[in-house]
């Protein structure tokens, strides 16, 4: 066997340049889907991430009670127990912090229409530890001891026709169900990368809404922020066990991961990748094809050659695993190749990212803008795939060819011009 390994390397060493073609199409079909790969698996977590920073956290927790009513916004079922949450999670070194929101329903008028909204509660001091909501803000955050301000989204104030350091009147429903209404000054606008916060936000502090909807500090969501990962799939492990010693301390309370609130998301981002995979099979047929002809011309080129071998007592079983070999030693060389190429460009998507707004524009996955900088997602069990996948793809390639060898005759073999 180690003779025939050796005459297989001479083989594809002195047909350096066919060799060569045949790995880099291996190599480039490896290199292109472990590159697509890492940027389809950077902007769909460039989406998730927008959605972790500016709605859903990593972790949301409400009692059970709210959760059975959720859809309509209660203000009877809040999270009494705030305090040891906090004290529960504080040790987490995996945890950025904790913001207490609480949401309601009211509406927006500016003396001339009316506007139904979703108003949020925010803790200023707080929320900034979990939401990345003041890097989009246009204007001022809430005044240290101001009780009559507001944030809008950008898009609802234009349609308001309000400015900044304008003033507008919000109407609500209080805990005890008493109908209230205040006039309230816009401190700043919200223009972010989600555009239903743009068209609905409006945010007033604790401090209005103690007073405003009768709150008494209630809390009907805690969100947790947790410390970004490199790899995502590091992340939704960090959340889940989150989730599961909030659930074991608080058997009333029930918290949900960004992987839940984000479902719908994920499965399409699954559906996509499962595209990719077609179109990696794509890649390597065409390099299969390749690797096919090339052996089967390295067959014809040497009929006088194998029929030498066969004359000095070479099986046929031996002379196709000479060319099965050959096959085989074209895909190591071309997956090494495609490997080493994959890792060098993921490490700089990794590491740099690519500010994918000023290549792109705006670009929307999903319904879901992304924008800034983009990074890339380590997937070792990918590559370590398409490694092998590589040089079976080349292997079975120079099976039908071998073959084709090992079945000639002896004496046709000899007499071949």
């Amino acid at each position: 066997m180690n003779m025939i390994a050796r005459i297989a390397f001479r083989n594809i060493m002195r047909h350096k340049r066919r060799t060569i073609t045949s790995a880099i199409t291996i190599a480039v079909g490896i290199w292109f889907y472990t590159f697509m790969d890492s940027v389809m698996a950077g902007l769909d977590r460039g989406g998730i991430d927008n959605m972790i920073e500016l709605t859903t956290s990593a972790v949301k927790v409400h009692t059970s009670a709210y959760q059975e009513d959720k859809e309509a916004f209660p203000l009877d079922h809040g999270i009494r127990n705030m305090r040891k949450l906090r004290k529960l999670l504080s040790g987490n070194p995996r945890i950025a912090g904790i913001a207490p929101r609480t949401r309601f329903i009211g509406q927006l008028s500016n003396y001339t229409e009316e506007i139904p909204v979703i108003g949020t509660v925010i803790d200023p001091d707080l929320d900034s530890s979990v939401f990345s909501l003041v890097s989009y803000l246009e204007g001022d955050y809430f005044s240290a001891g101001s009780s009559r301000e507001i944030i809008l989204g950008k898009d609802l104030a234009e349609e308001m026709g309000v400015d900044i350091g304008g003033y507008i009147t919000l109407y609500a429903l209080t805990r005890y169900e008493s109908r209230n209404a205040d006039e309230f000054k816009v401190a700043g606008v919200l223009k972010t990368t989600d555009p239903e916060l743009n068209r609905s936000s409006v945010m007033i502090s604790y401090a209005a809404a103690n007073e405003f909807l009768d709150l008494e500090g209630l809390v009907t969501e805690a969100n947790v922020g947790l410390m970004r990962r490199v790899n995502l799939k590091d992340m939704k492990n960090d959340a889940r066990k989150v989730k599961e010693r909030i659930e074991t301390t608080f058997p009333g309370l029930e918290p949900s991961t960004f992987m839940e609130l984000a479902a719908g998301f994920l499965e399409l981002a699954k559906s996509k990748r499962a595209f990719g995979v077609v179109f990696l099979l794509i890649l390597l047929v065409i390099a299969a094809v390749g690797i096919f002809n090339s052996v089967l011309m390295s067959v014809y080129e040497r009929i006088r050659e194998v029929g030498v071998l066969r004359a000095h007592g070479m099986k046929s079983g031996e002379v196709s695993a000479m060319f099965v070999l050959e096959g085989f030693m074209t895909g190591v060389l071309g997956s090494i190749f495609g490997l080493v190429l994959g890792i060098a460009t993921n490490l700089v998507l990794v590491t740099y990212g690519y500010p994918i707004d000023k290549i792109a524009g705006d670009v929307v996955v999903d319904g879901f803008p992304v924008w800034g900088t983009i990074y890339g997602e380590w997937n070792s069990a990918t590559m370590v795939f398409l490694f092998f996948f590589g040089i079976a793809v080349a292997t079975v390639a120079g099976i039908i060819p071998a073959r084709k060898a090992g079945k000639m005759e002896v004496t046709h073999a000899l007499r071949f011009v």
